[in-house]
């Protein structure tokens, strides 16, 4: 017996539900990373490339020496790190290049 349907996979975090993270509270977001002047951590590989449609968390990896090389482009990883509101306090001149309101401030990146 055959299914009709496809399954579509659910997304690996929800953007609208993140909220910003406390001082010592980290979250660990899987997704697919897109590497660029910022990082940018998509929930949907269908999304890869999409920005300025909420779609991903733009971001920074705070250690260059935790920067993933090219391989880890369009890859999914598991990002680590904090969470804070675009604009407010450390976020710096960071952009929201996802027009997500939330700017990921990441400081290890690994494969799930």
């Amino acid at each position: 017996m055959a299914l009709g349907g496809c399954l579509t996979p659910k997304p690996a975090f929800d953007i609208p539900t993140l909220k910003p993270t406390e001082e010592a509270d980290q979250v660990v977001l899987t997704g697919w990373l897109q590497l660029g002047d910022q990082i940018r951590l998509y929930p949907e590989k269908k999304h890869l490339g999409d920005m300025g449609k909420a779609t991903c968390i733009s971001g920074v990896l705070l250690s260059l020496a935790g920067r993933p090389g090219p391989e880890f482009n369009d890859r999914r990883v598991a990002v680590s790190g904090y969470l804070r509101r675009f604009g407010g306090e450390g976020s710096g001149s960071l952009k929201d290049e996802c027009g997500s309101g939330l700017i990921l401030l990441a400081d290890g990146v690994s494969v799930p």
